[in-house]
């Protein structure tokens, strides 16, 4: 059974003419770049580079050859992926047994993570915040101390170049105690084009820091309609495409990477109240063209989805992470739900990590589809079971049931009578039992010795003056 990627919404006159405008966008506005080191090298890769006005420029020629030039990925044979994770930007901690938006501090943050872990879902702190109990100066090397303690990796952002080193050196010191590559340990360290077509000064002395060192760190790109982007999405998606196209040009001129990697982060802007919208039909509809363009170059994707600008669980919740989910999976075989996030990544709700775990697990249902052959035709069964018979007692509902229906463990799964007299519980109601549970479970684990945690310590404090007392799991 194999349906996953077929699903296209664009034309095949409509995606060339996303290709010729992402092409024109590269050669004619192209992308600027506020670094020479970059500049240099881009202009050694074959860009037309403008020093006086630090633009890079990308000829039709130049682009299609690279196009053309880099590794397919395999679509047709590629097996789907559900997934998600829980990750903290900024915001409120939803408390699951008072129902109260409370600051987000590190005990809150290590009871995000808890519920997480109990459920089985993978977590870590994706951007650097504020958070009263830290000194403002040391946030940044305190999350990466943070993340290394408790995922293992370097899962924060780096928001000054300043930083780069300092980060560098807490991961290399966890490297050498895991021995394991630098590389993996500093993967998920990322930086975004925020503004429109510029690589500003201070993203590119992050990147280049990395780079000089053979390390690779991420580069996105977030596109909101009408904000940093065109409002009409064929404008934000030849912006967007372009780039793409531009991040990956990079990668290859310093790494030599083939492959092709685009992703899809595109809101709407509210034009009432300028707030950038997670939950909107706008939102899915850029996933799905961005995934047709990417299989047009066999480029692996990734569209982001699983979001709602919904500020507690509830319908407007499930609808939004369904709505900003479920067509690309059916366009792109793949998602990865935003676990637990609400209000456009505001709120951080243990209840809606238990929803939305659900939710992962009845789409990994889905996309697994059925079988079809001799023994799940049940041809021999249905003779058996006759004229006006039941399946319900067979040998061959024994041998299928559990492979072949999916056991929800919060969603309904009883009549209404039979509902209310076990309390008539809702979803939310049985999530939030399990987060009760889940905290009074055991403490997080963490993953750095003593010694190593005195290091990362010693290095905050060396960095930035700030003595930062060692997090205890709770």
């Amino acid at each position: 059974m194999k349906v996953w990627g077929s699903w296209k919404l664009l034309s095949e006159r409509e995606e060339e003419t996303l290709h010729e405008a992402a092409l024109r966008v590269l050669g004619e506005v192209g992308v600027k770049v506020e670094s020479d080191e970059v500049l240099e090298r881009l202009a050694d890769f074959g860009a037309q580079v403008d020093r006086t006005k630090r633009v890079a420029f990308f000829t039709r020629r130049f682009v299609e050859d690279f196009l053309a030039s880099s590794e397919r990925f395999d679509w047709d044979n590629a097996e789907p992926y559900v997934g998600g994770s829980a990750s903290i930007y900024f915001g409120y901690y939803l408390d699951p047994e008072t129902d109260e938006f409370r600051p987000m501090t590190v005990a809150n943050m290590l009871r995000y993570f808890k519920v997480a872990r109990h459920i089985g879902l993978s977590f870590g702190s994706a951007y650097v915040f504020h958070i009263d109990e830290i000194p403002h100066e040391a946030l940044v090397p305190f999350f990466h101390y943070f993340a290394l303690k408790f995922t293992g990796r370097s899962s924060a952002s780096v928001n000054n170049a300043r930083w780069a080193p300092i980060v560098l050196e807490m991961a290399e010191a966890f490297a050498a105690e895991k021995n394991v590559p630098v590389q993996q340990v500093i993967s998920p360290v990322h930086i975004h084009l925020v503004s429109p077509l510029r690589f500003s000064a201070e993203e590119a002395k992050i990147f280049l820091f990395f780079a000089e060192r053979g390390l690779r760190i991420g580069v996105g790109t977030m596109s909101v309609l009408g904000s940093n982007a065109p409002v009409t999405i064929a404008g934000a998606l030849a912006q967007h495409l372009a780039q793409n196209i531009f991040i990956n040009i990079l990668y290859r001129a310093y790494f030599g990477e083939k492959r092709l990697s685009f992703s899809s982060a595109i809101s709407p802007l509210d034009m009432k109240t300028l707030m950038q919208s997670y939950g909107r039909p706008e939102k899915e509809l850029c996933n799905i063209a961005m995934a047709q363009m990417a299989r047009r170059y066999g480029a692996h994707f990734f569209p982001h989805t699983g979001h709602a600008d919904a500020k507690k669980p509830g319908p407007e919740a499930g609808f939004e992470k369904a709505l900003n989910s479920i067509p690309s999976l059916i366009a792109c075989g793949r998602v990865s739900i935003s676990c637990g996030l609400l209000s456009v990544d505001e709120v951080y709700s243990p209840i809606q990590l238990v929803i939305d775990r659900e939710i992962i697990d009845a789409l990994n249902r889905f996309v697994r589809g059925f079988e079809i052959d001799e023994a799940t035709l049940a041809l021999e069964t249905i003779r058996e079971v006759g004229h006006g018979g039941v399946f319900t007692g067979t040998e061959h509902t024994a041998a299928h049931w559990k492979r072949e229906l999916w056991m929800p463990k919060i969603f309904a799964r009883e009549m209404f009578s039979a509902w209310r007299e076990k309390g008539a519980k809702t979803e939310v109601d049985l999530a939030r039992e399990i987060c009760v549970e889940a905290l009074k479970s055991d403490p997080l684990p963490v993953h750095i010795s003593e010694q190593l945690e005195r290091k990362l310590l010693s290095i905050v404090e060396k960095s930035t003056g700030a003595a930062i007392k060692p997090v205890e799991p709770l």
